[in-house]
């Protein structure tokens, strides 16, 4: 079991081993020194701002609204703690760690939306969605958040609460995240049939399915996989007749008919 840290131990590797740091903005500064203070077990990561310049190979993965995101591999790498001591040899880096960069465009006129976001999420490094810590373009001052994984929203209230509902209800390693996925993550999508209302495809996922390859691993996808699109005409006008159907699939990785 992990116990409770000290965090004036916390701080202090912090200011001894982490290069002197400010964001420019003294709300967004004072957020960060307070997510640092918060970690009290071994799987919380250190909580950082971090330079923009820290990231290579970004490529644009889609848009939602005022949101873009990015992939990105994080040069340094989250910093979290090895193993239950607190001495400075503890603390590691997971280099090259690809990540998710969530940007939100015109954010820095918004500097409390952007806090209020980030404290939506964990710093478990384990978790669905962890938050490593914040960033900003410096071509466009908008406000980053750099995730492990990003997962889309639908923008309908009621499906997504009930994605939210199956992500909350994931207990074991073997479950995939149930996720709202743009129609341009397929490709090469090609019609297998038709019967009455519903048309089914086959078309391969680019990113692929969400989960954990074991107890002890991180979540990973299985890129470019082939996958069945169930298409029911005019569902739209019967969201509640849609959300039953997608009830009745199992979400296990390795069931003959997973739900995704």
């Amino acid at each position: 079991m992990s116990s409770k840290k000290n965090p004036s131990n916390i701080l202090t590797y912090i200011e001894n081993n982490l290069i002197c740091w400010t964001s420019g903005n003294e709300k967004i500064d004072n957020f960060v020194r307070k997510m640092q203070l918060k970690i009290n077990n071994d799987n919380e990561i250190v909580f950082e701002w971090i330079l923009y310049n820290q990231f290579n190979e970004i490529k644009e993965i889609g848009k939602n609204g005022p949101i873009t995101v990015y992939s990105a591999k994080w040069k340094d790498g989250p910093l979290y703690k090895k193993i239950d001591t607190w001495d400075n040899k503890s603390y590691v880096r997971d280099s090259n760690k690809k990540v998710a960069l969530k940007c939100l465009h015109n954010s820095q006129k918004f500097i409390d939306s952007i806090i209020n976001e980030a404290k939506k999420y964990s710093i478990n490094h384990e978790a669905l969605q962890t938050l490593y810590g914040i960033s900003q373009n410096p071509d466009t001052g908008d406000y980053i958040l750099v995730q492990n994984n990003y997962i889309w929203a639908s923008e309908n209230e009621k499906i997504d609460d009930f994605i939210q509902e199956k992500q909350f209800k994931i207990n074991n390693y073997n479950d995939v995240v149930l996720e709202w996925i743009p129609y341009n993550q397929f490709n090469e999508i090609k019609l297998i049939g038709t019967n009455g209302p519903i048309t089914v495809y086959s078309a391969i996922w680019k990113d692929g399915p969400l989960h954990k390859k074991d107890k002890r691993n991180y979540y990973t996808r299985d890129s470019n996989k082939e996958v069945a699109l169930k298409c029911l005409h005019n569902s739209q006008e019967s969201i509640d007749s849609l959300i039953n159907k997608a009830k009745k699939y199992p979400t296990k990785h390795e069931a003959f008919e997973a739900f995704q």
